[in-house]
């Protein structure tokens, strides 16, 4: 049961990555924070406003160990003024593998900081916090990240 699910896991991102490349254009980077720390691959514009995102890293809550999860991000049109932020939400699953198998569920909101609307390097900062729920052992709290993504 638990291998099906990762397999359709892999599928869905794999046919999403596919379908975006031909598409638009697409990010990698890292983020810290709570529950753990993980790299990610993202694919922008897989329709209009819409993104999606792999993660791989370190979770330390729940099972603990190893942590998998794909993401869909979706652009909000919120005037920031000059500022050069834009701002998402979005939502996802994750699959942590360490002492036990734990499957959560993710809400977040979040934002990123261009570095290069801002005449620095092709890149940008982001932060995003939101609710999960996680399966194994069933609980509810908060997940935050700080990041860096490269845009290419």
């Amino acid at each position: 049961c638990m291998r099906k699910f990762l397999v359709s896991l892999i599928a869905v991102a794999a046919l999403g990555a596919g379908t975006a490349f031909a598409q638009g254009g697409y990010w990698a980077g890292f983020s810290v924070g709570y529950p753990g720390a993980a790299l990610h691959f993202g694919i922008d514009n897989i329709s209009p406003g819409l993104a999606a995102r792999i993660n791989a890293g370190y979770n330390y809550i729940g099972a603990g160990g190893f942590a998998l999860g794909a993401d869909v991000l979706y652009d909000l049109a919120v005037d920031t003024g000059t500022a050069p932020i834009d701002v998402y939400v979005g939502g996802g699953l994750g699959l942590g593998i360490g002492t036990g198998v734990d499957v959560a569920v993710n809400a977040f909101v979040g934002g990123e900081f261009s570095l290069a609307q801002s005449g620095l390097p092709e890149g940008g900062v982001f932060l995003e916090a939101g609710p999960s729920l996680g399966f194994n052992p069933f609980q509810l709290g908060i997940a935050a990240k700080l990041g860096f993504n490269y845009h290419f």
